[in-house]
C-alpha cells in the first residue's frame, strides 16, 4: 500500500483511539485499535509490513499521549515485526490464531510499556496493573479482533489478490 494512503489511513485509526473511543469504555476499560489493526495486518498482509504500519501509528498515538515519546511507536513496532515474522510458519489461514493472538498481543504491549515506563522510574504496581487492566483489555480486545480483522482482510484481498491463504 502506497503511503500516501496508509499514512492518513493510519491516522485516523489513531484519531479514533484517543479521541472516540475513550467515551465509549465497555465495563470500564477501552479498546485498542491500533494495536488491533497492527496485529490483523501482521496476520494477512505481505510480511514486514505490520511492522511499518505500527511504526505510523505508533508516532500518531505518542503525538497524543502524554507518556514519553516513541513509546507507543516501540512496541507497536516490535509486536507488528513479531508477527509479521511468523504469519507464514502458523498465523496464516488459522482460525484461532486472531484471537488468541490478540490476547498476546495486548499483554505482550503492556509489558513492555510497563517496563519501559520502570525504565523511567515510573511506580507501577505490575502484578494489579496486569490483573486488572491487561487481563480484562485482552480478553475485550478478543472480542473486538474480528471486527478489524475482516475489513483488513477485504482491503488485502483487493490490494494483493497474488497472496493466498
Amino acid at each position: 500500500m502506497t503511503l500516501w494512503l496508509l499514512v492518513p489511513m493510519l491516522a485516523l485509526v489513531a484519531i479514533i483511539q484517543v479521541a472516540w473511543l475513550p467515551l465509549i469504555p465497555i465495563f470500564g476499560f477501552k479498546i485498542d485499535l491500533a494495536l488491533a489493526v497492527v496485529v490483523s495486518w501482521g496476520l494477512i498482509g505481505p510480511v514486514g509490513q505490520a511492522a511499518q504500519w505500527g511504526f505510523i501509528v505508533g508516532i500518531f498515538l505518542d503525538l497524543a499521549s502524554g507518556l514519553p515519546f516513541g513509546i507507543h511507536m516501540l512496541t507497536l513496532t516490535i509486536i507488528g515485526l513479531l508477527i509479521g515474522l511468523g504469519q507464514t510458519a502458523f498465523f496464516r489461514g488459522n482460525l484461532v490464531a486472531p484471537p488468541l493472538l490478540m490476547i498476546a498481543a495486548v499483554f505482550l504491549d503492556h509489558i513492555l510499556i510497563l517496563a519501559i515506563l520502570s525504565l523511567f522510574n515510573w511506580q507501577i504496581e505490575w502484578s494489579d496493573y496486569l490483573l486488572r487492566v491487561t487481563l480484562p483489555t485482552s480478553i475485550l480486545n478478543m472480542f473486538i479482533a474480528p471486527l478489524v480483522y475482516l475489513p483488513l482482510q477485504f482491503l488485502q484481498r483487493r490490494l494483493y489478490p497474488q497472496m493466498d491463504f
